[in-house]
């Protein structure tokens, strides 16, 4: 029987992999101890023949993580191939090697690890329910190994505590996101007790270490794990809401900040304490100098916006009419910002090798709401601000052009579009000239011209050949008249049999003829494909989902559709 064992690439290349992902992925993860596991991927490049099969799903998850880390001119300048190739061979080697390790009834910390790093390899591929789904398989696995109890309380030594406590809390944290991207309420489960899994430590590598017979002391600055905690110090704090929201009967999906009348003091003094929390504990000992410390900065303002935003979210305006004007400046100014900060984070070249992580909190609600503003106020205050925002977004993500498949982007930009059109109107009728067109606006009508064009010869195609069939049919209907009853009955069942075979060698001759994609004449000959899905979203009317009418839960379903 042939051997499933995936394939290892060569003793360079898995050093070069094992610097790329120490540098790029663990700072912003921490999965798992570098000091402890360097020594045992030494060991496993002189002899890739021996490696175990848990370590072995580790090592190809290290790999994918890796190269999601890298830019495409990076990988082929590291590895001599493109990104895309790469990432596609260790995701595909990756699974192999976790079902080789068994990973569905595994006990094994390593074998989670290895899953959890394949999670973050893959949530820009897969769609995002899919993702979800995995990532409720891989806490299924984490809570049959016990790690949702606190090692201490299990009496475990106090290295593996720590790094269970690490793998536990950065699984939940994807779970929320994840669960976010499905349109659902992202911190819904979510409930601690005495012996729940404690948050990790404020400490350094070089603390840790296997046999260590007491926990290390936490540090009052800045370590290591400083973009770990203050990420866990979200959760953290949104763990303290839902305990406040139990307790007043409401559902712990209200997680979100919504508040009205007397509520909204009381949700002002949260957003107030969150942030006094990150000024104290992380901003001031920050230096910008250094990439991780930038990095955990921008984040930190990042997700203080974002909580702003929930609170100010326009779904919660009856209408634009009767929502107060201090209200809507507040949430466009808002969004805005988000816009900015993501930018930043995507595009600075002291964060290019942490800008992985971005792409994947791109807050498409705040991006929905500046090109709704600036569809419905075309000349609002900023609006060159705000379009040079969005030009950065695309010119950050050229995936939300080329990539047709995923619905958001097609959806997004047919708004956008539909702004930008809006914004030459408007400067027309007060006798200005527009400005040169972007980039990222003529590539967009350019690929919508294409396609349009591509559906307008279909429909000509499918209208040629009814017509060919209908012909066909009337000079069959004309002779058979002309027979007896009985003959006419069998000479129908006859003709019929010899008009499907005439349609089907004319059909055949007439797309042999016609200049037509392979993809076009899979659907002239079967009348469907996948590409009809395609057509009716880039067709989608934005403006049933935004301005007055909008619904944000249509848009959330297809951010959950985008695969």
């Amino acid at each position: 029987m042939p051997s499933t064992r995936p394939r290892h690439p060569p003793p360079e290349h898995i050093r070069q992999l094992w610097e790329t992902f120490v540098e790029n992925v663990d700072p912003v993860t921490k999965v798992f101890h570098v000091p402890t596991v360097k020594p045992a991927i030494e060991k496993a490049v002189a002899n890739t023949a021996t490696i175990p099969r848990g370590f072995e799903a580790l090592m190809f998850s290290i790999y994918s993580a890796a190269v999601m880390s890298l830019k495409d001119d990076e990988c082929k300048q590291k590895f001599g191939e493109a990104r895309r190739d790469l990432l596609s061979r260790y995701i595909r080697s990756t699974k192999s090697a976790l079902s080789r390790a068994k990973f569905m009834g595994t006990s094994n910390l390593v074998v989670l690890q290895a899953l959890v790093l394949h999670l973050l390899s893959v949530r820009d591929v897969y769609e995002p329910r899919a993702v979800w789904s995995l990532t409720g398989v891989a806490i299924r696995i984490a809570q049959g190994m016990g790690l949702e109890r606190d090692g201490e309380y299990l009496g475990l030594p106090p290295f593996e505590t720590e790094v269970r406590r690490r793998v536990w809390w950065l699984l939940k944290t994807h779970d929320f996101r994840a669960a976010e991207l499905c349109g659902l309420a992202k911190f819904r489960d979510l409930d601690t007790n005495a012996d729940s899994t404690k948050w990790p430590a404020n400490v350094n590598d070089d603390q840790l270490y296997p046999g260590m017979t007491s926990p290390a002391a936490a540090s009052n600055g800045l370590t290591d794990m400083v973009f770990v905690n203050l990420r866990d110090e979200l959760a953290k704090f949104t763990v303290g809401r839902i305990a406040m929201y139990r307790r007043q009967g409401k559902h712990p999906s209200q997680w979100d900040l919504g508040a009205s009348g007397n509520d909204k003091e009381e949700v002002d003094r949260a957003c107030k304490q969150i942030e006094e929390i990150f000024e104290t504990k992380y901003f001031r000992y920050c230096d910008p100098s250094q990439p991780l410390h930038l990095m955990t900065m921008l984040v930190g303002r990042f997700a203080l916006n974002v909580i702003r935003f929930l609170k100010h979210h326009p779904r919660r305006w009856a209408s634009i009419e009767q929502t107060p004007a201090s209200e809507r400046q507040l949430a466009w100014e808002i969004s805005i910002k988000l816009l900015e900060q993501q930018s930043m984070m995507q595009s600075s070249p002291t964060l290019k090798r942490f800008s992985w992580q971005s792409a994947y909190f791109q807050q498409w609600h705040a991006l929905i709401h500046v090109l709704d503003t600036l569809k419905i106020n075309p000349m609002t205050e900023d609006a060159d601000k705000a379009w040079q925002a969005v030009r950065n977004v695309y010119e950050n993500a050229p995936e939300m052009i080329s990539d047709t498949k995923k619905p958001i982007f097609v959806a997004v930009g047919n708004l956008c579009l539909n702004a930008y059109a809006d914004r030459e109107a408007a400067l027309q009728r007060i006798n200005l000239y527009p400005p040169p067109v972007p980039d990222f606006i003529s590539q967009l009508r350019q690929q919508r011209d294409t396609f349009n064009s591509q559906r307008q010869l279909r429909d000509t195609q499918v209208t040629r050949l009814e017509n060919l069939n209908s012909h066909s049919y009337d000079e069959h209907r004309n002779t058979s008249s002309k027979s007896e009853i009985d003959i006419t009955h069998m000479g129908r069942h006859l003709g019929s049999i010899n008009f499907q075979q005439s349609a089907t060698s004319r059909q055949s001759n007439f797309s042999q003829t016609t200049d037509t994609t392979d993809d076009n004449s899979f659907w002239f000959n079967h009348g469907f494909d996948d590409s009809n899905f395609y057509f009716d979203v880039m067709k989608m009317n934005t403006d049933l989902m935004t301005s007055q009418g909008h619904s944000w839960e249509q848009w959330d379903a297809l951010v959950a559709d985008s695969n």
